[in-house]
């Protein structure tokens, strides 16, 4: 601390240091009470106030305590079902068996598999899968022909 005969000023280089905890949200604010420069000639120093910022995941988005993750899959899996490999935030790969067809609004909710509730670390929220279903780009006429023997029409 350095003292003028003005103003009450904090070491420049002081480091304070914060344990980000599992489940912060952008936005939660981190207050370390009289660490900042004085206020005016009044003998009382500032508070330093850190304000939390999530960084761009390239896997997940986050919805509250719940991770949304979006699949590309084929049709032929969307129609008979597949198993997909996704990877969670402390470095496992999740298994997940879809056995639904996958229609366009389909969603695979996978239980505590999102992020960790700040009140409760024990609780996680989801793992929600949304999928993009692509087509193949053509298909010969025999593939036709069975395709319309196979499927019903509504």
């Amino acid at each position: 601390v350095k003292r003028s005969s003005t103003t009450l000023q904090r070491d420049p280089e002081a480091v304070l240091e914060i344990e980000v905890k599992p489940g912060w949200k952008a936005g939660t604010k981190v207050t370390f009470a009289g660490e900042g420069d004085e206020i005016g000639n009044t003998g009382r120093a500032q508070n330093v106030v850190f304000v939390i910022r999530e960084k761009k995941h390239g896997t997940f988005t986050r919805e509250g305590s719940n991770l949304l993750h979006h699949a590309r899959i084929p049709l032929v899996d969307a129609l008979t079902g597949f198993k997909i490999d996704v990877p969670s935030l402390d470095n496992r790969i999740l298994r997940v068996n879809v056995r639904d067809m996958v229609t366009p609004s389909y969603t695979k909710i996978v239980r505590g598999e999102g992020m960790p509730s700040t009140k409760t670390p024990d609780t996680k929220g989801d793992l929600i899968i949304t999928f993009d279903v692509f087509y193949p780009r053509s298909i010969d006429e025999s593939a036709r022909e069975q395709l319309k023997s196979l499927l019903p029409r509504a």
